[in-house]
């Protein structure tokens, strides 16, 4: 029997949750790119903006929910079932942990770049980058911090509060790109930088009352009575921690050399990658990361209280739901990308160009979102059995194709930005297929091919409802895409917005109603 109220129903209602809450933090999202993009468009500046961000957070995933989450959850789940208590105070004691690491980071890191572009000898590009990310890196603290939250409350089944919390974040930069956008970017961009600090600030604050909420309810002790700096439960941490730090840090690391890439290839490159994964990752926070943050901890319940059968009925369903859902979404973002695109950024200074570089970026990232989110639900599998070491390797051997394939494609083929996007997407298989292997050793192979036999009928019938879609939008929508897929070098885009609206809707209405017409109610729910 199940005691700890753990099911399929409950995963769902979990997800749904965070669907919610990721819903409208996606889509305060949407309007901060396209703030983003009609105050700046893709400049020079706006791409050093771009990948001073990510350089600035490059640890967030290192030090936050990337690498903790695996971790963080096996372990409070067995401090909670004997003591409730005790792991208050691991989750006390981590944060505490981490905050003081992360405070030394950012100190270091900060004087470290600021000696660089005093005593040394960069281009006036490579000093943007650099100052830029010297000023937004005391908001990783704050961005860390909110990471931890989030893996607490998730363990309490509270998914509405973390996942609505970047509203606020989104909100503040919103505001902060609309109250610049008079400005030149160049200008603009170290105020912009200042932001993002009280944006991510704003964003951990959403979340402190319930997590101080659940820590009173279960300890009488002050938040910092009894305090201890990497006391024993967080030092169990360091094992999986290692493990897990190897596999996100090639990762990061890789994400960072991808936007170096891309600016090797195109001075607005990092720019149009920014704008085209702002889209892309849309169905896999919606999905992906909904259910991937609903999964681990039940899974993890599953494990310690030895129901193998649950582990397997909830590992299944999760990655059954998964793949029925991107399957649609994966050519929906190939057939609807660049009238998408156009309808979300065109206006302002996001030109033609602005919009068919990041088409083809997007038509790049999205042949790995499929890979993308089964990796989200197949590692958990991993991480609940306290299993990391597959997940690593999985990981560095993707960055490793990764960086070889990017290397190709942008200086031995000469291709564009789009190029890091379709190498992103190649090691995402890569990825997956490393996870699926070790699946063999640790049992679910069976519902793994299962799901994937399940979802064929609905496969080919987004594929014809794609096929036919494209025919009728072009004869009949005059609809662009066609164009820029067959090589059209110059492909010009609507930018009235009734005209962009029927642009859009019309052959997405014409997709919709092609698929419905070919499937049944059944195969979007595979059981």
């Amino acid at each position: 029997m199940n005691s700890s109220g753990d099911s399929t129903g409950v995963i769902s209602r979990s997800a749904n949750r965070f669907f919610v809450g990721t819903l409208l933090s996606r889509a305060t999202g949407m309007f901060r790119d396209m703030a983003m993009a009609f105050a700046f468009g893709t400049s020079s500046a706006v791409a050093s903006f771009m990948m001073a961000l990510r350089f600035a957070h490059l640890l967030r995933r290192i030090l936050g929910e990337g690498t903790l989450q695996p971790a963080f959850a096996p372990l409070f789940e067995e401090l909670r079932k004997n003591s409730p208590s005790d792991a208050c105070h691991f989750f006390r004691d981590l944060s505490a942990t981490l905050t003081v690491i992360l405070t030394a980071i950012i100190a270091l890191s900060m004087s470290v770049l600021g000696a660089i572009i005093v005593y040394s000898d960069v281009t006036a590009n490579n000093k943007e980058v650099l100052l830029l990310t010297i000023l937004m890196l005391p908001s990783l603290l704050f961005i860390c911090s909110f990471s931890i939250n989030t893996l607490l409350l998730q363990c309490e089944r509270s998914f509405l509060t973390p996942s609505i919390a970047p509203v606020a974040f989104n909100v503040i930069w919103i505001a902060g790109a609309l109250s610049l956008r008079n400005y030149h970017a160049s200008i603009a961009m170290p105020y912009l930088s200042i932001a993002i600090i009280l944006a991510c600030l704003g964003q951990w604050l959403v979340t402190l009352p319930r997590t101080l909420s659940f820590y009173r309810a279960h300890t009488t002790e002050a938040l910092w009575q009894g305090c201890r700096i990497f006391s024993q439960q967080v030092r169990r941490l360091g094992k999986p921690l290692a493990l897990g730090i190897l596999g996100v840090t090639a990762s990061q690391i890789n994400s960072a050399i991808d936007t170096i890439f891309a600016r090797s290839a195109d001075a607005e490159g990092p720019a149009l990658l920014w704008y085209a994964i702002r889209i892309q990752q849309v169905p896999i926070g919606l999905f992906g990361v909904a259910l991937s943050g609903a999964l681990l901890p039940p899974l993890s319940r599953a494990i310690k209280q030895g129901q193998s059968q649950e582990f397997t009925q909830f590992f299944r369903f999760a990655l059954q739901r998964n793949t029925t859902i991107m399957l649609p979404f994966t050519l929906a973002l190939i057939l609807l990308g660049a009238p998408g695109i156009n309808l979300v950024f065109g206006r302002g200074l996001f030109s033609d160009a602005s919009t068919t570089g990041t088409t083809w970026c997007l038509w790049g990232y999205a042949i790995g979102l499929l890979p993308m989110t089964l990796v989200l639900v197949i590692a958990p599998t991993y991480y609940a059995r306290e299993n990391y070491i597959v997940p690593m390797t999985a990981s560095v051997v993707s960055v490793i194709v990764n960086i070889i394939l990017n290397a190709i494609m942008i200086f031995y083929c000469g291709w564009g930005p789009a190029s890091v996007a379709v190498a992103t997407s190649l090691s995402a298989w890569i990825n997956v297929a490393i996870l699926t292997y070790g699946l063999r050793k640790h049992g679910g192979v069976t519902s793994f091919y299962d799901a994937i036999r399940g979802t064929r009928r609905l496969a080919t019938a987004t594929l014809w409802a794609t096929m036919m879609t494209v025919v009728i939008a072009t004869l009949l929508f005059k609809e662009p895409t066609l164009g820029l897929i067959t090589g059209q070098e110059i492909v010009h885009f609507p930018r009235y917005f009734l005209e962009q609206l029927s642009y859009f809707f019309l052959p997405a209405g014409c997709f919709v109603g092609m698929l419905f017409l070919l499937t049944k109610k059944e195969d979007f729910y595979v059981v």
